[in-house]
């Protein structure tokens, strides 16, 4: 049945009714990154113990499921431009399900790999492409805001790190995969039903603002922005790839990495799983208030300091040892502050650029571009690791390539979309408004417009 405006709460009724699909989009990000992407150094030590694999081998299926994600993207992005957001996150969650109990039963290196392959379809369609996609069409001021709030649910996923030992500990890796599924398919499956297409449905424009009158024929909101073809003639959308190929070159190397890096720098699997936790909380505060951040300060302005502030901390992990724990400060205040910026803000920065129609095709490709690198990444470093025993050299390199990405964002020009004003057209005032008061409606959207301060 369609949605019906009557059958939908609506600001007047309470809380916009986007904060809802945040909040939902935030719960099912903690329960998929946690279970499915922070927690697998917590796995690379059982497996390697009980196959015999090498830790390049063990690695490459976190390669493989990048490689995936970045062929499959593209697809998924389009299929949520065409058909929506809700189809594409409950088909990817059972997908994710299903990818995690064939990964519980891999016995040979081809099945892990086929295994990791499901995992990687089912995880880029399940949840953070979908309300990704969600919250441009419910969101343009506060989009920023937003954003950070469900991407809270990502970062915060850490703080599973911990229960995915202790269940290890107890069941062993094989049936923690499973009991991740089973979790997975009955806690974020259900919140898909607060899923709605855009607010227009409810009668309100982006931000819970009334809508407005429009000549008739008008496209909605959501329907609006850059197509496809158009993004890839702009210097921008190359510039936008290049970072996040810099970018994820970082973080791939560092998701699989920290907890052996840690360990191997003799931290016991207490205080490296701690120090995880710790990452987590921080992104609870750093992911919203990057976002609020963003949108006063000017989202591409915080973006190029994020990706700063990564290239210093991640050199700062990699001074962290058992008898320098005192680095894990400063870490959390560069790295992990950075990284909360750039999840919240790479995102919204793409919409601010194109426009909400073909957000989600365009965002996939940009994080598409980096598929060579995802891939690359953790396996380069497993080898380097092996070679020379350390991953003190892997980390001093991932910050050169965060300050790469820092550079990218800085040579953009591009101005944001702006949306054509459609309303029905006023009564002409009596006298001509004044340079100020048009200067002080622009200052009102700070932080979506920064972007447009910049030369064309």
């Amino acid at each position: 049945m369609a949605d019906s405006p009557r059958s939908l709460p609506s600001r007047a009724r309470g809380l916009y009714f986007g904060w809802y699909i945040v909040g939902s989009g935030a719960t099912s990000n903690f329960l998929v990154s946690g279970m499915a992407i922070w927690s697998f150094g917590v796995f690379i030590e059982p497996i390697r113990e009980e196959t015999g694999w090498t830790t390049a081998a063990v690695a490459a299926g976190f390669s493989i499921r990048a490689l995936e994600q970045g062929v499959f993207g593209p697809f998924a992005g389009a299929f949520i431009d065409r058909f929506g957001p809700r189809i594409m996150a409950r088909s990817g969650l059972v997908i994710l399900a299903i990818g995690l109990i064939l990964l519980s039963q891999a016995r040979t290196l081809p099945m892990y790999y086929g295994a990791s392959i499901v995992l990687a379809i089912g995880q880029s369609s399940s949840t953070f492409m979908p309300y990704s996609a969600l919250i441009v069409r419910w969101f343009q001021v506060k989009r920023g805001r937003a954003m950070g709030l469900l991407n809270s649910g990502n970062g915060s996923g850490f703080a599973l790190v911990p229960l995915i030992a202790v269940l290890i500990a107890a069941f062993g890796w094989r049936d923690t995969m499973v009991i991740s599924a089973v979790i997975i398919l009955t806690i974020a499956l259900p919140l898909t039903f607060t899923m709605r297409n855009d607010p227009s449905v409810m009668g309100l424009e982006p931000d819970g603002e009334p809508i407005r009158a429009r000549r008739s024929g008008v496209t909605p909101f959501a329907m609006t922005g850059d197509s496809v073809g158009q993004a890839l003639r702009t210097p921008a959308f190359y510039l936008l790839a290049l970072a996040q190929c810099a970018n994820v070159a970082t973080v791939q190397g560092w998701v699989v990495y920290q907890f052996p890096h840690l360990r191997e720098q003799g931290l016991g699997v207490g205080y490296a799983t701690a120090a995880g936790v710790g990452y987590a909380f921080s992104q609870v505060i750093f992911r919203p208030s990057s976002g609020l951040l963003g949108d006063r300060l000017g989202r591409r302005r915080l973006l190029i300091a994020a990706f700063a502030l990564q290239a210093v901390g991640i050199v700062v992990l990699a001074s962290v040892s058992a008898e320098r724990l005192w680095m894990l400060a400063p870490y959390y205040a560069t790295f992990a502050f950075g990284q909360a910026a750039w999840v919240v803000l790479h995102t919204a920065i793409v919409a601010d650029y194109y426009g909400p129609r073909r957000f989600a095709t365009i965002n996939a490709l940009v994080n598409a571009s980096a598929m060579p690198v995802a891939v690359g990444s953790p396996i380069v470093a497993g080898i380097v690791f092996d070679r020379v025993g350390s991953y003190v050299p892997i980390f001093t390199t991932y910050g050169l390539l965060s300050a790469v990405a820092a550079i990218a964002i800085l040579l953009i020009r591009r101005r944001p979309y702006e949306v054509p004003d459609e309303s029905e057209p006023a009564a002409a005032p009596l006298l001509a408004s004044t340079p100020g008061a048009t200067t002080s409606d622009a200052a009102t959207h700070g932080g979506m417009h920064d972007v447009g301060k910049q030369p064309a």
